[in-house]
């Protein structure tokens, strides 16, 4: 779990580097919880909802956006919405997360069942991971989704959007 959670977290500091605008003064907010527990933060700038239905964790943070997270069995979900960005991420197993990273992106994961599930959608920008029949979608000039457990990657760029499905 130690290797997962480095690779969301390195993955977050490089979509941050390389998608997101300088944010200042932006009200965060978070919202964690663990098994059964439900928790929703809503600031005049931000907001969070996590949730987990039987086991695991669920982690979602707003920092000027909105970060919803939703755990089912087992699951170590993350969501986090920065500068006017939306993530939110829901699984059962495995590590679904999504990050929002500036005005107007929307990362969002929702698997049945997975390993790593991650979307990162910069300004203007969305990724989509769905179950593994439904694939990955990457729209817009900045955006990465990624199903690792269905092999399926997309990355938006201002040149095209590259697929292996």
């Amino acid at each position: 779990m130690k290797f997962v959670g480095l690779v969301v977290c390195g993955a977050g500091a490089l979509g941050s580097v390389l998608f997101s605008p300088a944010v200042a003064h932006a009200e965060a907010v978070q919202c964690v919880s663990t098994s059964g527990q439900q928790m929703t933060v809503v600031e005049p700038a931000a907001a969070c909802g996590s949730a987990v239905e039987d086991r695991g964790t669920a982690a979602a943070y707003g920092l000027g956006g909105i970060g919803y997270a939703k755990s089912i069995d087992g699951a170590s979900a993350l969501g986090v919405g920065v500068s006017g960005g939306v993530g939110a991420s829901e699984g059962t197993g495995g590590v679904p997360a999504a990050l929002g990273l500036g005005p107007g992106s929307v990362a969002i994961v929702s698997v049945e069942r997975g390993s790593l599930s991650l979307a990162i959608a910069g300004t203007g920008s969305n990724a989509l991971v769905a179950d593994v029949d439904q694939g990955v979608v990457c729209a817009g000039s900045a955006a990465i989704a990624w199903n690792a457990l269905a092999g399926a990657v997309c990355v938006a760029t201002p040149v095209g959007v590259f697929s292996t499905r």
